[in-house]
């Protein structure tokens, strides 16, 4: 699973390397270590009207919001009932309540120039790996958002919304199983596109599309051994990714 991921870009370059169209509220800024529960940067392509069953009524526009790193599903009681639910398997999301109603529409892009993995020795022992789309690259990981509505705010209170947003992964390519057992779900140029948009139906087709090409991005990625710091959230600079012996 992903538990932890890096974003070395600004927002701006962001918003430039995707074609982002339009910023909303305050994003999170650069980090090298971000964790479950904190602040990331969602990418949406969203229309300002909707039919009665959900789909997008005229041109899109593409987004990029602040979210919680965790979905919290609409019917949760709170934020904290269950722990963050950061990653769903792409694999039985379908079957999930938590995420099968997102799978429909509510797709998003988290943008990411790397992520950690533990590599687990025979002893026990665990080795963090960075995965990295390269110094110049960026990932696409595939994800879901919600929103949640606080039932104790008003309903003109703009902080009764929650925006959360959660990673999908899948088996994991061959070229990384030596790391783990799992990766992260990553977008081609290629299935970017559909999973973003609203018009197109989240089924079984779309997700084993997103699925079998995850693994040639995968297969393309960069990833060497860093330290152990980064096991500690409040660790948190560019030396986190660099390489060790």
């Amino acid at each position: 699973m992903c538990g932890r991921f890096v974003v070395a870009r600004s927002v701006g370059e962001i918003q430039t390397i995707f074609e982002v169209d339009e910023i909303i509220g305050e994003l999170p800024g650069v980090s090298y270590n971000v964790a479950p529960t904190q602040p990331i940067a969602i990418i949406v392509d969203r229309a300002f009207e909707k039919a009665d069953d959900g789909s997008p009524i005229g041109e899109l526009s593409r987004e990029i919001h602040a979210a919680r790193w965790g979905l919290v599903p609409r019917w949760a009681k709170s934020p904290t009932e269950h722990a963050p639910l950061i990653n769903g398997r792409i694999e039985s999301i379908l079957e999930k309540p938590s995420f099968k109603d997102s799978v429909v529409r509510r797709r998003c892009v988290i943008p990411a120039s790397g992520y950690y993995e533990w590599q687990v020795a025979a002893d026990g022992s665990k080795q963090p790996f960075y995965i990295t789309a390269g110094t110049d690259g960026m990932f696409a990981l595939a994800g879901l958002y919600e929103w949640w509505s606080d039932p104790t705010k008003d309903t003109k209170d703009p902080q009764r919304w929650l925006l959360s947003a959660t990673t999908l992964t899948k088996h994991t390519a061959p070229e990384l199983a030596h790391i783990h057992d799992r990766n992260p779900v990553l977008l081609s140029p290629d299935t970017f596109e559909a999973w973003l948009d609203p018009h197109i139906v989240g089924d079984e087709d779309l997700l084993m599309a997103v699925a079998n090409d995850s693994d040639l991005v995968a297969g393309e990625a960069e990833f060497y051994k860093v330290g152990t710091e980064v096991g500690k959230v409040s660790n948190n600079s560019a030396n986190l990714i660099s390489p060790i012996n």
